[in-house]
């Protein structure tokens, strides 16, 4: 068991005792280390050794497990560096002192490739990397495509409804452990939880989410190694059991580039009113998984892990327009801005009224009747005459009142057709705007911190790499945060360090 676990000030001064034994001029680290300085010590890790401490062994005999602590923030450096490769930052901490102190170490005294690897063991509550055997059939690749820019539907056309009515069902939140529950027992605590305090996040007593997957390939042969002598004998297409490197990926459709790939899929949770796009709760499914049916099983999962938090608003694009959905989350007292999907979108009728695309009533003339005020409380809205508001005469009058034919629509009545927030209005555009909040996030996981450069083979490597980077997202954010405000947060130790 690890033992003298330094505070986060002992850690500050470690870096400056070491900077001077090592004989590195504070010069030299203001003009080239600055911000890789300034990163780790906005990033307080003590608690790691607690949270972790039941993934170590108690027995005293042997060699000390190094320091949680520095294992994290050393990983957290490597993927703030953008290295993929372990071995390689290894090399780098060797011949690199400035890394290797950052990271917590003695530039003589670095972390193995295999002491890494150990970490991720800790980190992963699973027996083995894998989720599912690596001997099994092979899955045969789709042949029917889809469209540009439209995924394919599920495989059951029913299976959003079936979820979701097993949910009414339990009022409470059931939730089964999963392998990177301990990842993200590490990225609440540390690091969601802190930029909510500090407001980065918004308010979490009324968060509005937004939640989009995307295509993450991976570094496994879809086709796995022949175990048979099926070959030898002429049959070339045999059905027998082959070893595959990454067995839990498979084949999904990738509805921006036209193709299918092999991998898996990355199912993004934010809040929409972070300035810095911030993730809250990232999570990796099979490939072959529709949107509509991980919005569902991942919402739940939220309520777990964030059970003091209010939800008050999804935003959600076409993919996720499906009714079930829309009963959910009314079920669950949470706006649903979600963009209608063309292809289940058509001209309605509610009570003999014929409703458009924006739900809006109809009159017998064919003509938009006038919004005329919301009650806040039940979320109905009434409807008047086009012809008595706009002061012009209707050829067929359908009511003999002056005041002219009235109708009334309730969220209650379709959540999906009448949502809390009125489709053709300014405040819904104005909401859906932030949508793209959750692109820019995934842009952040993929493309700035090279995601799926890793070429990883395992449920655990794809796990640890995406949380890592949103522990990195986070830390950002503070950098950016304390650039703000002229780096009057920082500790006096680092003030002193860089002449601030």
């Amino acid at each position: 068991m690890f033992v003298n676990i330094r505070s986060h000030e002992s850690y500050l001064q470690f870096i400056i005792e070491e900077f001077e034994k090592n004989n590195i001029s504070t010069s030299f680290l203001k003009d080239f280390y600055f911000e890789p300085i300034v990163w780790c010590s906005l990033i307080d890790l003590t608690e790691t050794a607690e949270l972790l401490k039941h993934r170590y062994s108690s027995n005293t005999r042997g060699r000390k497990p190094r320091n949680p602590c520095d294992m994290l923030r050393s990983l957290m450096l490597m993927h703030y560096q953008k290295e993929t490769s372990v071995d390689n930052w290894v090399f780098t901490l060797k011949t690199n002192p400035i890394f290797a102190i950052l990271s917590g170490f003695s530039p003589d005294n670095v972390p193995g490739v295999g002491t890494f690897y150990d970490f991720f063991k800790r980190l992963w509550l699973h027996s083995t990397p894998h989720l599912s055997n690596r001997k099994k059939r092979r899955l045969k690749k789709p042949s029917k495509k889809g469209k540009k820019n439209q995924k394919l539907e599920p495989k059951n056309p029913n299976i959003v409804k079936k979820l979701v009515n097993r949910a009414f069902q339990n009022k409470k939140v059931r939730y089964t452990p999963k392998a990177h529950d301990q990842l993200q027992i590490l990225f609440q605590s540390l690091f969601v939880n802190k930029s909510a305090s500090a407001g980065l996040l918004g308010d979490i007593q009324s968060l509005s989410i937004l939640a989009d997957g995307t295509p993450v390939e991976t570094g496994g042969r879809p086709y796995g190694k022949f175990l048979c002598d099926c070959r030898k004998q002429g049959n070339w297409k045999c059905q027998c059991k082959r070893l595959f490197s990454d067995p839990d990926a498979d084949w999904g459709w990738d509805s921006s580039r036209e193709r299918y790939y092999f991998g898996r899929n990355l199912f993004m949770i934010t809040a929409s009113d972070s300035p810095y796009n911030l993730p809250i709760y990232p999570r990796m499914y099979r490939a072959s998984k529709h949107d509509s049916v991980l919005f569902v099983s991942t919402y739940h999962e939220l309520l777990h892990w964030y059970p003091d938090w209010k939800f008050s608003e999804a935003i959600l694009d076409s993919a996720l327009d499906a009714y079930p959905i829309y009963e959910m989350l009314e079920l669950y007292d949470v706006s649903a801005i979600i963009d209608l999907n063309p292809r289940r979108s058509k001209q309605f009728q509610h009570k003999e009224m014929d409703i458009n695309l924006k739900g809006v009533p109809i009159c017998t003339l064919g003509r938009p009747m006038i919004h005329w005020g919301l009650n806040q409380k039940t979320y109905r809205r009434k409807w008047r005459c086009p012809a008595v508001v706009g002061g012009w005469q209707c050829p067929t009058p359908c009511s003999d009142s002056t005041y002219g034919r009235t109708f009334y629509t309730a969220t209650k009545d379709n959540p999906r057709l009448f949502p809390r927030v009125k489709r053709d209005s300014k405040e819904w555009y104005k909401r859906y705007s932030l949508r793209t909040g959750v692109e820019r996030c995934i842009k952040r996981q993929k493309i700035d911190y090279h995601l799926e450069d890793s070429r990883g083979r395992s449920s655990r490597h794809w796990n640890i790499r995406s949380y890592i980077i949103g522990m990195c997202q986070h830390a950002d954010a503070w950098m950016k945060e304390a650039k703000k405000n002229h780096f009057t947060s920082l500790h006096t130790v680092i003030k002193s360090l860089l002449s601030l």
